[in-house]
């Protein structure tokens, strides 16, 4: 049995479980309240006398002797006490997020869980000191500088935030990260999760590292400053093999003239040729490197856009310069809007892995849905922008491909998300005319183009086997759906009569056809209605006081006479009197 990985048991289980919306984060706050009672029950952690609760309660008096003598289980507890907090957090702020600002109690909850955090894994920290399990421990560690990070960046309110303090438990933990992964104590999706959620928080506050050569140094930098400085966590590191070395600064190639399709330009602007040579040189593993890389080439492009509006206009071979110049600015945009696309390209790749591992909930698979139309529309502004620089809608060849890679992103979009969205509703039909649409169109465009002698663009993009995998998916899609399509559409051309017999009163009779075989008329739930006289209350009321036409008319019924004969006679003569002896009161309205 392996050694428990506290950052497993947290941040990968956020990974595992795809947590993204506000939604997932309440239900993975459920899970962990459940948890937490559980496990303290089972430490014996809980408490019910509530006169002496101060007096008898455990968990705030528990100590390191208790963690190394009784049961580890006490630290699980503490880190999923913390673990808690931090989803809270994060719930309120993917809220504010969807909402656009962020309300004065939210704030003020955020900051208010994100320092309890900080101090239950500060505690976390003293309560483990002695575990015998160097990774064990050096991952306790790391949980304890992230929540320290989390709580000085989005928790506590200040204008000017602590940068060194950030910056260091960011980067020491990048260290420990990148070594576990090496050592194959946590997995690489963990490490690409968190390097994910706070390299950007680290590049802020970093002192100028901005590509990864850059960042890796700053690491380097901070960790050999820690160990001077004694801290418990590099010490570990050290121990076990641990050798942190910086990355030098590659010497780039020399970009004194460039070769681009037909053109040839020459670059006579140092700091641009120097800031193409970093661009180049810049080693692709994830999104970050993208952004590094895309930052040099706006540099550059910057510079020579700068050194074209500021071009001294008596200078000789004027004409021989600009076409130089705008040919090399030509060059510079066409490989900053490529370096978007691959960019793109990337996160396209994985939300797509993504996408392929959701189950059938339709909520999360919507917020899924929505990420890749969204990275796909900027995939085709790009491309489109490409085709629109001069010096490439002139070349067929190269347009014909830049074609087919937006219509390769587009069809992946319809017929392998919209075209499971519509089936997972229901709708048969439309999924089955997306599937057939998105065929229709990629073999119209394959047969427009015909075979690729060479493609010019990156492989990344665009490739026979991209092309070959999505014609694939298309005919996975319409087979899967074309026989609930046909079904569905005979029924709608049949449809349902308003008095159909539903399958249980057919059952008798022996006549059931496939047909018949409907969920919407299995049993019958429509009222049985029978006639009713127009005016059923009416009828209700005084039919024990009515006489009908075919019986006697002239006899009286008995209540009738009943009635007459219980009254008494009245006098006549005595009323008349007492009416016209009566006085008339003021107006005749009141008697006296």
């Amino acid at each position: 049995m392996g050694a428990y990985s506290p950052l497993l048991a947290t941040y990968g289980v956020r990974v595992d479980q795809l947590l993204e919306t506000a939604q997932d984060f309440v239900r993975y706050h459920e899970k962990l309240n459940k948890k937490l009672q559980k496990l303290r029950h089972k430490c014996q952690l809980t408490t019910r006398d509530t006169k002496k609760y101060q007096a008898k309660e455990r968990y705030s008096k528990l100590t390191s002797e208790d963690y190394d003598e009784n049961s580890k289980l006490y630290g699980v507890v503490v880190l999923l006490h913390a673990e808690r907090d931090l989803a809270l957090a994060e719930i309120l702020k993917l809220r504010a997020r969807q909402r656009g600002k962020l309300k004065k109690s939210e704030r003020k909850v955020i900051g208010t869980r994100l320092k309890r955090a900080m101090q239950t894994s500060e505690k976390l920290a003293v309560l483990t000191k002695n575990e015998p399990q160097w990774t064990t421990r050096v991952q306790y560690l790391v949980y304890d500088k992230l929540a320290r990070a989390e709580y000085l960046t989005h928790g506590k309110q200040q204008r000017h935030k602590d940068s060194k303090k950030i910056s260091k438990e960011l980067a020491l933990s990048f260290a420990a990260l990148k070594y576990l992964e090496k050592n194959s104590v946590i997995t690489d999706s963990v490490v690409e999760f968190l390097h994910a959620k706070y390299e950007y928080t680290l590049k802020q506050h970093a002192d100028r590292a901005f590509s990864s050569s850059e960042l890796h140094n700053f690491v380097v930098e901070k960790v050999e400053q820690a160990h001077q400085d004694g801290d418990e966590m590099v010490k570990l590191l050290v121990e076990n093999g641990f050798k942190p070395q910086k990355q030098a600064s590659e010497a780039g190639t020399s970009f004194k003239e460039i070769q681009w399709r037909a053109f040839t330009a020459k670059v006579y602007d140092p700091q641009v040729e120097e800031l193409i040579a970093e661009s180049k040189s810049v080693t692709v593993k994830g999104a970050s490197d993208y952004d590094t890389k895309l930052l040099k080439w706006q540099q550059a492009l910057e510079k020579q856009e700068l050194r074209i509006a500021s071009q001294d206009e008596d200078e000789e071979d004027e004409a021989d310069n600009q076409e130089n110049d705008q040919i090399l600015l030509a060059y510079i945009r066409y490989n900053a809007l490529f370096t978007s696309v691959l960019r793109d390209n990337y996160l396209f790749g994985q939300l797509w892995q993504q996408w392929t591992k959701l189950g059938t909930a339709m909520a999360t698979r919507l917020t899924k849905c929505k990420e890749i139309e969204r990275i796909v529309k900027n995939l085709q502004k790009y491309l489109q922008d490409i085709m629109e620089l001069p010096g490439v809608y002139q070349d067929d060849e190269l347009m014909e491909q830049l074609e087919i890679s937006k219509l390769y992103f587009q069809l992946s979009y319809t017929s392998g998300c919209l075209g499971g969205l519509y089936q997972l509703k229901g709708r048969y039909l439309e999924s089955l005319a997306l599937h057939v649409d998105a065929h229709h169109k990629l073999e119209e465009k394959l047969t427009e183009v015909g075979e690729f002698r060479d493609i010019l663009i990156p492989l990344e993009v665009l490739s026979n086997k991209k092309i070959e995998s999505l014609q694939q998916l298309i005919k996975a899609g319409w087979k899967s759906v074309v026989s609930l399509a046909e079904y569905e559409k005979h029924l709608k051309a049949q449809g349902q009569t308003p008095f159909q017999s539903t399958l249980i009163e057919k059952l008798d009779t022996g006549r059931i056809t496939p047909s018949d075989i409907k969920l919407s008329n299995i049993f019958p739930l429509r009222p049985k209605l029978s006639p009713v006289p127009s005016k059923p209350t009416l009828f209700d009321l005084a039919f024990n006081y009515m006489d009908y036409a075919n019986e006697d008319s002239g006899s009286v019924s008995s209540w009738t006479t009943q009635k007459s004969e219980s009254v008494p006679p009245s006098n006549n003569g005595d009323d008349n009197n007492n009416s016209t002896s009566r006085k008339r009161g003021f107006l005749g309205l009141f008697g006296r």
